[in-house]
């Protein structure tokens, strides 16, 4: 059995497992993918053009079971976009406050 097999297997949750696997949800994801182009839309609105690899819901599916299959709840994004925007929401979630960064001023 491979690491992807048993995270199914032992890791994953049961129910999320049977609604992406629905064919409820196989509709409404289709319908956000051809509506976004199949674009992120996060990079759209940078002038970047980037296919999609996510599926994401605005509002957690966890927090908003009613918002699952609502398609103005749906947003298609890359990878990076995805994980930029669940960091975010985790880091407000854990009241975490993140100060950003710069380079000194004498090292430019």
């Amino acid at each position: 059995m491979n690491r992807h097999q048993l995270y199914n297997k032992y890791k994953r949750d049961q129910e999320a497992k049977k609604f992406y696997n629905s064919k409820a949800w196989e509709i409404c994801r289709t319908n956000v993918l051809i509506r976004d182009y199949y674009l992120c839309q996060e990079c759209l609105k940078n002038k970047l053009i980037v296919v999609y690899d996510v599926v994401h819901h605005i509002k957690s599916r966890l927090e908003y079971p009613e918002l699952a299959l609502t398609e103005d709840n749906l947003i298609c994004l890359c990878h990076a976009c995805h994980n930029r925007i669940e960091n975010a929401v985790e880091t407000k979630e854990k009241g975490i406050k993140l100060i950003e960064m710069g380079a000194n001023p004498e090292i430019i």
